[in-house]
């Protein structure tokens, strides 16, 4: 049962498909690339590449530092995502990054071990390979893809709705029995917090360029700048709280975060500090679990819902934002206050308005 003041725990959900995405896949693709690895082994050269610069390979060494590189670095990725893909995944989003990081990083090892072999395969000397770029690139796109695909069978959440009263201390908004309100905002950096911003992507696109031209490597540039518009999506977003409950979108319509106002248990209010609670801005996890959308220091919308979840979205006028999501998550149990109402109207606009 759902208390009104702490929401119980549950058993995580889709733990099938944790074990798939987390474990089996990434090990199934970490044992099928070491058995090409092993079979080859005696076709390479013996001393083998390592490393390769600007001018080509640069490192060279034994089949076993290859081999045990390889291992150590793919290992550790592949035992730790495996244990927090099992003990992680409250809510979707944990959920899809942390399956979708485990399978992908299979596939991104996997590959690049077995770029740097085939590079070498029938060769007497190590220093003819030719450059890896091609098939780090397609390893890359690979790991992508196959991330993506994990995350989305990761499984959304599944519906839980609250079924206890909204705590009598929980701020509401004054709405008749049948009058509706509609609270959007829109949270962001501050101006000065913008310009920094800005400054801080023309340095990055810069060092990208810089870098590839200094190590003719272009396709890491081209993967270090498509970070930033993935990443400039989530700095600015659209916040909605409607009969339907919260919804946050990025810029673009994605990413988007919604939680069903069946599910609030309560929303409140506090200061949030991106850094020290989220390890930084935009759609963030905290440690325990708790979702973030937080463009900024300040306070912040709280919901509390069903199962131990819990959603923090910075923005302004939170404190209206809030309590009108605490009147329609009361609605939605069926128990909302019957009081005289002004005919049914609508209210829309930055904040929360009753007519």
């Amino acid at each position: 049962m759902t208390t009104s003041g702490s929401p119980t725990e549950r058993r995580l959900p889709h733990r099938g498909r944790a074990w798939l995405f987390g474990v089996v896949v990434p090990v199934l693709v970490t044992a099928a690339a070491w058995v090409v690895v092993l079979r080859l082994l005696p076709r390479l050269p013996a001393q083998v590449a390592l490393h390769w610069g600007v001018d080509g390979v640069d490192r060279v060494g034994t089949h076993t530092e290859l081999l045990r590189e390889a291992g150590v670095i793919g290992g550790v990725s592949l035992v730790v995502l495996a244990v927090l893909s099992l003990a992680t995944g409250r809510t979707a989003l944990v959920r899809r990054l942390v399956l979708g990081l485990a399978t992908g990083c299979a596939v991104f090892f996997a590959g690049i071990l077995l770029t740097q072999v085939l590079l070498q395969v029938g060769l007497d000397d190590p220093f003819q390979a030719g450059s890896p770029d091609g098939g780090f690139l397609l390893t890359v796109v690979a790991a992508l893809a196959a991330g993506a695909l994990a995350g989305a069978l990761a499984g959304a959440d599944p519906g839980l709705p609250a079924v206890e009263a909204v705590p009598a201390d929980a701020p509401r908004t004054a709405l008749g029995a049948h009058e509706r309100a509609v609270w959007t905002r829109q949270a962001g950096p501050s101006g000065r917090s913008r310009r920094w911003i800005w400054f801080a992507v023309l340095v990055y696109a810069a060092a990208s360029l810089g870098f590839a031209v200094l190590t003719q490597s272009w396709f890491v540039a081209v993967i270090m700048l498509v970070i930033v518009p993935v990443a400039l999506t989530m700095l600015v977003w659209d916040v909605r709280v409607d009969a339907a409950g919260l919804t946050a979108r990025g810029s673009f319509g994605w990413p988007r975060q919604h939680v069903p106002a069946a599910e609030v248990v309560r929303a409140h209010v506090r200061d949030v500090s991106p850094i020290r609670e989220f390890g930084g801005w935009g759609l963030r996890s905290a440690m325990d679990g708790t979702v973030g959308v937080v463009v900024r220091r300040g306070a912040a919308i709280v919901v509390e819902l069903t199962g131990g979840r819990r959603l923090v979205v910075t923005v302004d006028d939170a404190a209206a934002g809030a309590a009108l999501l605490n009147t329609y998550a009361e609605r939605a149990r069926g128990n909302a206050p019957r009081t005289p109402d002004g005919g049914g109207a609508t209210a829309q606009g930055a904040g929360a308005a009753t007519v």
